[in-house]
This record gives C-alpha cells, sequence and structure tokens, in this order.
C-alpha cells in the first residue's frame, strides 16, 4: 500500500449496473483499495429482457476470490422497490451507505421522432432518472447519519445531441438538473454528488456499426479508465460537488453549463427580437453560473436589480 493511496477501507459502496462491462470494472477497482461493494445488477439484457443473476453473482465471486468483499443485490433497479432494496442491501451486508456509483442503463434502438416507442422511453427513464431519485432518497438519511456520502450519476456525451437518441439522452441529461440540484443541499452535510460522462468500450458501444473509429475506439477506451475518475469522486479526498466531468481513455475534461452575456432591449417586437437572436448566435463571450442564485445574481444585476438576493428567494410554496 503507497503512503498517499486513496482507499475505501470501510466504506460501503453501491455500484449499480455492475455485473458486466464498465460497471464490473468500477466495482472490481473499488473493492480492490479496500471497498465494500454492493454489485447491483439484475442481468438483464440492453433493452431490459431476460433477467439473471449470474452476472452480479459473478462479479462478488471475482471480488471474494481476490480477498475482497462483496455482496450481490439482483433486484430490479427500474422500480421503487427494487432501488429501495439495493440500498437496504448495503445497511444489512454492512451496516451503512457511503456512496452510490449509480451506471445501469437500458440502450434504447435508434428512433426517429415519430417512432418513439413508449415501452422503451418509459424503462430508460426508470432505470436512469427514477432510480438516480429512489437511490438517493434512499441513501440520503442514513448518509446524513453517517457524516457524508457520495453520488456519482453516470451520464452520457449523447446529451451534446445524437441523431436517434433522444430518449437514451434525455434520461441521461436528467442527472444534470438532478445532481446540480441536490449537490449544494448534500454539500451542507458532506454528501456531494458528481456526474460523469464516460467514454468505453462498453455493450453499448460494441453495437455500433464497423467502421476505423469503432476499431479505434474499443482499442483506446478501456473501460477501467473511466473507473479511476469515478473512484477519485467517491473517495474522501474528493471536495468538489455540482460538476460534470467527461472520463475517458485516459483524459479527464470539466464540462461546464454557459451563458452568453446576452443583449439587452428587444422587447418590443417580434422584429426586435429576430435580431437579438441574429447577434446573441455570434457572441462568444459567457458566463459559467454554479447555480441558479449565481446565475440570478448575476444576470438580474445587470438588468437592474439591486437588492438582496435570499437564498431561499427560489423556494417556491408547495402546490394545494
Amino acid at each position: 500500500m503507497k503512503a498517499n493511496e486513496i482507499r475505501f477501507d470501510g466504506k460501503a459502496i453501491l455500484v449499480t449496473g455492475a455485473g458486466r462491462g464498465m460497471g464490473r470494472d468500477h466495482a472490481q477497482l473499488l473493492a480492490s483499495r479496500g471497498a465494500q461493494v454492493i454489485v447491483a445488477d439484475n442481468g438483464s439484457a440492453m433493452d431490459g429482457s431476460a433477467s439473471s443473476t449470474g452476472p452480479a453473482e459473478s462479479v462478488v465471486a471475482e471480488i471474494l476470490d481476490a480477498g475482497g468483499s462483496a455482496v450481490a443485490c439482483t433486484a430490479d433497479l427500474s422500480t421503487e422497490e427494487g432501488s429501495a432494496a439495493a440500498v437496504q442491501a448495503a445497511i444489512d451486508a454492512f451496516g451503512r451507505i457511503d456512496g452510490i456509483l449509480h451506471n445501469a442503463s437500458t440502450s434504447p434502438n435508434l428512433s426517429s421522432p415519430d417512432r418513439i416507442d413508449t415501452g422503451q422511453l418509459d424503462l430508460v427513464l426508470r432505470i436512469n432518472t427514477y432510480a438516480g431519485f429512489w437511490l438517493t432518497r434512499a441513501a440520503w438519511p442514513h448518509m446524513k447519519a453517517q457524516g457524508g456520502g457520495r453520488f456519482v450519476y453516470v451520464a452520457s456525451h449523447s446529451i451534446y445531441g445524437v441523431a436517434g437518441s433522444s430518449m437514451y439522452a434525455s434520461a441521461k441529461s436528467a442527472y444534470i438538473g438532478m445532481a446540480r440540484s441536490v449537490a449544494p443541499e448534500g454539500a451542507k452535510h458532506n454528501i456531494l454528488c458528481n456526474v460523469i460522462l464516460p467514454t468505453a468500450r462498453t455493450r453499448m458501444t460494441e453495437r455500433m456499426p464497423p467502421s476505423e473509429y469503432a476499431d479505434w475506439l474499443f482499442e483506446t477506451m478501456d473501460p477501467a479508465k473511466v473507473s479511476l475518475g469515478a473512484a477519485y469522486l467517491l473517495s474522501d479526498e474528493c471536495s468538489i460537488y455540482g460538476e460534470i466531468f467527461s472520463v475517458g481513455g485516459g483524459r479527464v475534461a470539466r464540462v461546464r453549463l454557459a451563458e452568453t452575456t446576452g443583449v439587452m432591449g428587444p422587447a418590443l417586437s417580434i422584429e426586435e427580437m429576430r435580431d437579438a437572436f441574429t447577434t446573441v448566435m455570434a457572441q462568444d463571450e459567457y458566463i459559467y453560473p454554479k447555480d441558479q442564485q449565481e446565475r440570478v445574481s448575476i444576470v438580474h444585476a445587470s438588468m437592474g436589480f439591486a437588492g438582496t438576493l435570499r437564498e431561499d428567494a427560489y423556494a417556491v410554496k408547495d402546490v394545494g
């Protein structure tokens, strides 16, 4: 063990989709550094069918054979009960939950907007967006009681837009709003949330059509290289929260939400708005607000607001 080695001894970390592919690499790396790993995977195919306990149990056996600590959870994370069961598996086995690496996803077929399949849409949203919320909700009180925790939500570079991939991209994009809104509240309790956009050879990318690029990607983008970044974000050494990172092939980059400085004045006619859109499309100066509060403090101040912006300014009242 190196003197400055990042360790996870005594930490219980739940890795979803850990029975195969990139999730398996995540689980094995964390276990090799001392984590007690919950391998959550119901063994289904990329379309969500044909579940099996085999993949999760196989990874657990590999970790145990290597001297690590792990248990399997084969609950269906696309259900509220299944997501809660995954967190409960950590509590039952290890008495705590210190981190969740939410990696599981289905991969809908590419579809044009007029051929969206409701069943595939529902499933990809449930295993990503819904399960992300359910897992976070179930783990939150335990992490608060323990004095902290870590969430890493695995999104996708499809957030930039991929023709035919609107279902998958929408499900993955939801993590951005979720993490950036959960993060400020979590930071008060040392519960840190971040998002990663991985590039790796996975069951999904192996469905890409044969090409020179596909060959290069499969050779270069070892999923184990993504695991290194995910593991750091799950560690106690990490103090970053509310951020998005591109990770793959030995490269890591920060991804930011940007807004141009904008133009003032086009509020009298559609034609003025037309001209304003032309102007802002050509602007190359940006602001990078960390959250809604910071954006308002910059943009609305430039529009004339000179008062004090309360921390709860956007805490709207419950309906009803």
